[in-house]
């Protein structure tokens, strides 16, 4: 990452060759310390260094865009030339929203710089208890320092530095396997002997699976399966861009009820659990969106540019320009329920438990038909405690039914993401949640 005077520097170098122009600059600087494990086995132990800066030069109303890697003098020169080159061409884009007026935003966390020795100990404390469990270890700890700096020729001169820990475990046993995960904005928070025992538990419980038929079932989901379907919200339907082509179905149905009234999902890079950064890639000042309020559509975020096609408030939620998939929400927070997780546990006398899905994709965007499979931690369910293991299953669901069908929310909440996009989500308790077929493990 980049502190701010070393950011200053560069836009200073860079204003010498940008006289007569408008521009926008964005410098993303990420510090990436990796440790990778596997069979118990350290086996990747790294540091990389992420610089990226991107411009935008405005030339008579003509945009010509450029990246690079290398922010030496000469790197900077030579981004600011190519883009003078593309502004001039017939074919580059019009302008069609003005640059953001001057605003100056920080927000900068202590830093917390964390050694490759730390991540070593930590992955030893994982093996240590997988090995007591007779359990291989696998899994992955990123330790991350990101600076975001956003600067233009109206006076937005934003810089926003934070830093989190992204880790998951995976224990295993032929076949049989267990997961668990954090992510945390201190390294140090993080009980990797206690999220080592939890992956150990599920992937001892899941030994010798049994076989079902696929069909319709009521499921409890833990955090990660609710977060990995309420990411896919944030691309098919929570951007101004597919609501203002119609393609969403939230733009048809704005004001009418779309799912249960149950559920409320929003935007809010000030939730405690996201990693928000308060201003979007053009410098704009990002604002709390209520998404879906008791079951009730009633908004997309928005950019610059689909704020003026649509007629509506900027938002704060642009990409890196320009951006194909258009604005989009960074740091969505499905609401809290009023239940104990081992009270929704215990409410149910047939249904299955899933730890996580893997390998969803997209079916039909226009109706928000996604499939995946289960993984690392898949039971049967009976009179209220989990009675045995099952082979995998390959789910195929309308996500806005599957919300129509939440019978129970859980009151605690975690964070699912690795970098900075991710999803606040409690654990849910869904009827018919439709399996469309088996699989092999």
């Amino acid at each position: 990452m980049l502190i701010k005077g070393e950011v200053n520097k560069i836009i200073d170098i860079a204003k010498k060759y940008l006289k007569g122009f408008e521009w926008e600059i964005g410098i993303d600087s990420t510090n990436i310390g990796t440790t990778r494990f596997a069979n118990s086995i350290i086996h990747q132990n790294m540091s990389v260094h992420r610089p990226f800066m991107w411009i935008r030069i405005i030339n008579k109303n003509r945009i010509g865009s450029a990246t690079t890697t290398d922010l030496s003098e000469e790197g900077i020169k030579n981004l600011i030339e190519r883009a003078i080159n593309l502004s001039k061409s017939k074919y580059a884009p019009k302008l069609e929203t003005p640059l953001p007026k001057k605003t100056k935003i920080e927000r900068v966390s202590k830093k917390n710089i964390v050694s490759p020795k730390e991540r070593e100990a930590a992955v030893a404390k994982i093996v240590e208890v997988c090995k007591k469990n007779n359990l291989d270890a696998f899994g992955v700890i990123h330790t991350i320092n990101n600076s975001l700096a956003i600067f233009n020729s109206n006076g937005v001169n934003n810089y926003a530095f934070l830093n989190w820990t992204y880790t998951t475990i995976t224990a295993m046993d032929g076949s049989a396997s267990g997961f668990s995960f954090a992510c945390e904005k201190d390294f140090y928070k993080i009980d990797f002997k206690e999220l080592a025992k939890i992956a150990c538990e599920k992937a001892l419980m899941a030994k010798n699976p049994k076989d079902i038929e696929p069909g319709k079932y009521l499921v409890f989901l833990e955090e990660p399966a609710v977060c990995e379907i309420i990411s896919f919200l944030a691309w098919l339907e929570f951007g101004a861009k597919r609501f203002y082509e119609r393609t969403s179905l939230i733009s048809k149905k704005i004001g009418k009820k779309i799912t249960g009234k149950n559920i409320t999902i929003y935007d809010d890079w000030r939730h405690k659990l996201t990693l928000g950064i308060p201003f979007d890639f053009e410098g704009v000042k990002r604002k709390k969106v209520i998404l879906i309020k008791k079951g009730i559509a009633k908004g997309v975020v928005t950019d610059s540019y689909f704020a003026k096609k649509l007629k509506m408030k900027n938002t704060g939620h642009s990409l890196m320009q320009p951006a194909p998939w258009g604005p989009f929400p960074l740091n969505l927070v499905f609401e809290k329920g009023d239940k104990r997780k081992e009270e929704m546990l215990k409410s149910i006398d047939k249904g299955i438990y899933v730890t996580r899905f893997w390998y969803t994709r997209v079916v039909d965007p226009d109706k928000t038909l996604i499939t995946g499979m289960t993984r690392d931690g898949t039971y049967f369910i009976e009179n209220g405690k989990i009675s045995y293991p099952i082979k995998n299953m390959r789910f195929l669901i309308n996500i806005y039914e599957t919300l129509e069908n939440v019978k129970m929310i859980a009151r605690e909440q975690k964070y699912y993401g690795e970098e900075l996009f991710g999803v606040v989500a409690p654990a849910l308790v869904i009827d018919n949640f439709n399996f469309q077929s088996k699989t092999e493990y």
